[in-house]
């Protein structure tokens, strides 16, 4: 065996010494342990965070061209619709050109034919008022330099009225 060196003080057991008393952790230190917790819970949402942003912008790309793709097609679908009443409205017209009744009537109010055997009358302003109906026009109760008196005294007593 090996010679132990001679011990200083006594053993912490030794008879005559009492036990030193363990001292409680302070505070502190488990404040510290709380934080040390909390940097792992951070660094945790860090890396989930992290994965979530890495997996969005791995779909952000396709979903991107998903959307302008159905933009795309809607706008195609609305070209589509718009053909169809196009072509619907040619077919109409295509029928109606094929039908003599229509050709005859068209060809008098656009072109101005006459059949044969009629007189043709173009009435260029049937708006206009025949010169002998004078009833139709108003009459003047007085003289136009007295109704513009009275228009003038009227208009300054509701200025000064108001």
């Amino acid at each position: 065996m090996v010679p132990s060196k001679p011990r200083r003080s006594a053993p912490k057991s030794a008879p005559g010494k009492a036990a030193p008393r363990r001292r409680s952790k302070p505070v502190v230190e488990a404040d510290a342990s709380a934080e040390a917790r909390s940097r792992r819970m951070s660094w945790r949402t860090g890396m989930f965070l992290l994965v979530i942003a890495i997996v969005l912008f791995a779909f952000l790309s396709p979903l991107n061209s998903a959307l302008k793709q159905a933009q795309q097609i809607a706008a195609l679908n609305n070209e589509i619709e718009t053909t169809k009443s196009e072509v619907k409205s040619l077919d109409e017209k295509n029928k109606n050109l094929k039908d003599p009744d229509y050709i005859k009537r068209k060809a008098r109010e656009d072109q101005y034919y006459v059949e044969k055997g009629k007189n043709a009358v173009i009435v260029t302003n049937q708006d206009a008022v025949e010169e002998d109906s004078e009833a139709d026009r108003p009459v003047a109760k007085q003289a136009w330099y007295l109704e513009l008196l009275e228009s003038i005294q009227e208009t300054g007593n509701t200025v000064e009225k108001s």
